[in-house]
């Protein structure tokens, strides 16, 4: 009896190692009755993981913009101080590339003479509620001057936790967008990637009761001063019935405006004098009626527009019609457009994005031929985690999508910022994930308010330094950019 005892500690070890065994051979992101089992490797701690690259990224394509290491080398020792401890980058840098000429005069002008400055930033979940862009338009606004929150669209997946604006809608808006199967030619996407079509009204029946007009509305508030009003909002919509009317209600004043406009694209300013908490519109329609959305802006300074789409790649950008994309750029005159995806992307499996730099070029030549004036900026991938060997480090894909952004770049001779490296590199995801307090979410792939936070201050640092660096022709640097590492 006493020899049995004594071995069954020994069984037990033995059982526990034979089953972690077991599991060191499951597949990674298994799941088992919704429940996500972890792959366990048992010697982590003793087997060194190789880096993710062993070469460094292609060389710059002759003619292209040369990259500019030096400025990314400022750029981080700029941001060093917030930096939070990392391991040791093993990755080879990929370089920053410049070409934010024409958004850079066109600053030194807002700041010289307050001539507004607008800019489209364009990106998927991670900007979703305005995260990045309100932090990055508030800082803004507060060096150049400017108000308001810029584009909304009509409905928004979003509207419950956006923090910038608070709005409602009714709910007979018929809306169409990026990923709808197959688009109606009558009905074009707006530079938002949505449509939104008010309803023509139908007479009450015997079992159903009238048709409400459509309506949204919108209240002003949050956190930064420059939003907590609205000043001017402009509405933009497409042609219909002569007859169809707004009903508007804009702080104490209302008024019913005709939709007159015949055009493909056409606004409404409405202006709020003394300035308005709330705008309310209601939509007298004899017929259905597209509507994109409405900006709230002031006449001078930095308007920013989120446009935010979930799931987007990007890619799905050409679904916009280029003549619908050619009345906003000219209704909007855009001086920079940021392009920031990646995470929808970025997949281990994938080996070659060359089908992605096509179709990101395709969408830069719609952008540049709309925007003549604009300068476009592509925001890098940032770090994303994946689990391996029972370990999460970064994606495998994330470096070989780097490259390739910094290639489309190179030959679009537009500018391109590595957010991978201005976070800290290989692995920062890991740390903001599990650091105190956390600044990005536990499926190591998203930030949160803190981490956008602190995204939107190295983009703002990036650009500020990019501002000291104007060409000797322009108006010598002002104290600017050094206010923003305040």
């Amino acid at each position: 009896m006493h020899s049995e005892k004594s071995a069954n500690p020994f069984w037990l070890v033995l059982l526990t190692v034979v089953l972690l065994g077991l599991l060191s051979f499951l597949k990674p992101d298994l799941t088992v009755a919704g429940f996500e089992v972890r792959r366990v490797n048992l010697l982590s701690d003793v087997i060194r993981t190789e880096p993710l690259l062993a070469s460094p990224p292609p060389a710059p394509a002759a003619g292209a913009h040369p990259a500019d290491s030096t400025r990314l080398a400022n750029n981080l020792g700029a941001a060093a101080e917030t930096k939070p401890a990392v391991a040791a980058n093993t990755l080879p840098v990929i370089s920053n590339v410049a070409g934010l000429d024409s958004f850079l005069l066109a600053l030194r002008q807002t700041k010289a003479t307050g001539q507004k400055t607008r800019i489209a930033y364009f990106g998927d979940s991670m900007i979703e509620g305005d995260l990045i862009t309100g932090d990055l338009r508030n800082q803004l606004q507060q060096l150049f001057g400017g108000e308001g929150v810029g584009f909304v669209p009509i409905t928004s997946v979003t509207a419950d936790f956006r923090g910038t604006i608070h709005q409602t809608f009714s709910e007979n808006w018929r809306k169409y967008d990026l990923v709808t199967p197959k688009l109606p030619a009558q009905h074009p996407l707006g530079m938002s990637g949505h449509v939104f079509v008010a309803p023509a009204p139908q007479p009450a029946t015997d079992s159903t009761e009238a048709t409400k007009p459509a309506w949204v509305q919108f209240a002003a508030g949050g956190p930064f001063g420059p939003v907590r009003r609205f000043s001017q909002a402009r509405l933009f919509y497409g042609p219909g019935n002569a007859q169809d009317q707004v009903a508007v209600t804009f702080g104490q004043q209302q008024s019913a405006k005709a939709l007159s406009g015949e055009g493909q694209l056409n606004q409404l300013v409405f202006t709020a004098n003394p300035t308005a908490k709330n705008l309310h519109l209601s939509f007298q329609t004899h017929a259905s009626r597209d509507v994109y959305g409405v900006s709230f802006e002031g006449e001078q300074g930095v308007t920013l527009d989120n446009f935010a789409f979930r799931g987007n790649s990007g890619m799905s950008l050409t679904r916009i019609p280029r003549q619908m994309l050619n009345a906003f750029g000219k209704a909007q005159d855009y001086r920079l457009i940021i392009l920031h995806y990646g995470v929808n992307v970025a997949n281990a499996k994938v080996e070659n994005y060359s089908f992605y730099e096509r179709a990101m070029t395709r969408v830069i030549d719609r952008l540049q031929k709309a925007c003549p004036h604009a300068s476009i900026l592509l925001v890098g991938m940032s770090d994303k985690s994946c689990r391996q060997d029972g370990e999460y480090t970064t994606d495998p894909s994330v470096p070989r999508l780097l490259a390739a952004q910094q290639r489309i770049a190179q030959r679009n001779h537009v500018g391109f910022w590595n957010l991978f490296e201005a976070m800290g590199g290989e692995n920062t995801m890991v740390s903001w994930v599990e650091g105190s307090p956390a600044l990005a979410n536990k499926d190591y792939t998203h930030v949160n308010a803190r981490g956008a936070r602190k995204i939107a201050g190295l983009l703002s640092q990036y650009l500020m330094q990019e501002y000291q660096k104007a060409p000797a022709t322009a108006a010598a640097p002002d104290s600017t950019a050094a206010a923003v590492a305040r």
